[in-house]
């Protein structure tokens, strides 16, 4: 299992999406085909035992980035879980990606509003390990939180995978 590109530079994957979309799930895949280190913060904060929306979560994502950026500048690939939801942290991702020489692969995932409940209602009545319970309203307020790329912005990267 290689770690990097085709092109033989590493290979940072980032991901798009609200909580039910199927990040986590494809993270996991790519984890598993690439052999790239993956970062959750969810589930950092659950190893830490800490509420997923204690105001640690920041200082716990500082950190995370630090260390997935050293990996990435010493020549191994990285999965960053976490949803990117403004286009101002996608652009930090591919500028620092372009600062180390890595490809970038975005994962956009456009799923409609009923289908992430739905998922969501799955998801809170089993949850897994690191996963967060988010009620419809909190949902509802990430969807107005969410810069959705447009094709301008999905063709600055390497590669693009959308999800729907």
């Amino acid at each position: 299992m290689d770690s990097r590109s085709g092109s033989g530079r590493p290979l940072l994957i980032l991901f798009c999406g609200l909580p039910g979309s199927g990040k986590t799930t494809i993270a996991r895949q790519r984890e598993r085909e690439t052999g790239a280190i993956r970062f959750s913060t969810d589930e950092w904060m659950a190893d830490l035992g800490v509420d997923p929306f204690d105001q640690v979560r920041d200082r716990v994502q500082e950190r995370l980035d630090r260390l997935w950026k050293q990996l990435l500048e010493q020549g191994q690939s990285v999965i960053v879980e976490d949803g990117t939801w403004k286009r101002k942290e996608r652009d930090r991702l591919r500028e620092v990606a372009s600062e180390l020489n890595a490809f970038t692969e975005m994962h956009y995932f456009d799923v409609g509003f009923d289908e992430l409940w739905r998922r969501l209602e799955v998801r809170n009545a089993n949850p897994g390990y690191g996963t967060v319970a988010i009620t419809r309203e909190l949902l509802e307020e990430c969807v107005l939180r969410l810069q959705a790329p447009d094709e301008a912005e999905l063709s600055l990267f390497d590669r693009c995978v959308v999800h729907e």
